[in-house]
């Protein structure tokens, strides 16, 4: 039971991640919010990066490119945190 759990947090975490950095790629690129895909993964990933608003500045722009700083402090926040959950669901595991 316990690695199913296990298989499920992970699972979770990794669609979390991956959203994020579906979300960063769309917006380095400056993808059209009008497509439908755009839009499903900016709208989705929204709930998962909104609570990382204003912990830092939202963009930084190094010559032309512009780096949305908030998604990637939210991927590093998750990265961390499925690892800590993967450790800690693997200390309760008997083999």
């Amino acid at each position: 039971m316990l690695k199913l759990i296990i298989r499920l947090a992970y699972i979770a975490t990794m669609f979390v991640e991956a959203l994020v950095i579906t979300r960063i790629i769309l917006l380095l690129i400056n993808a059209n919010t009008s497509n439908s895909f755009a839009n499903w993964v900016l709208s989705m990933s929204d709930m998962f990066v909104q609570p990382f608003d204003g912990i830092v500045a939202s963009n930084l722009q190094i010559n032309s490119l512009v780096i949305p700083l908030t998604p990637v402090v939210a991927l590093l926040f998750y990265i961390v945190a499925a690892f800590v959950l993967s450790e800690l669901l693997k200390s309760f595991s008997r083999d």
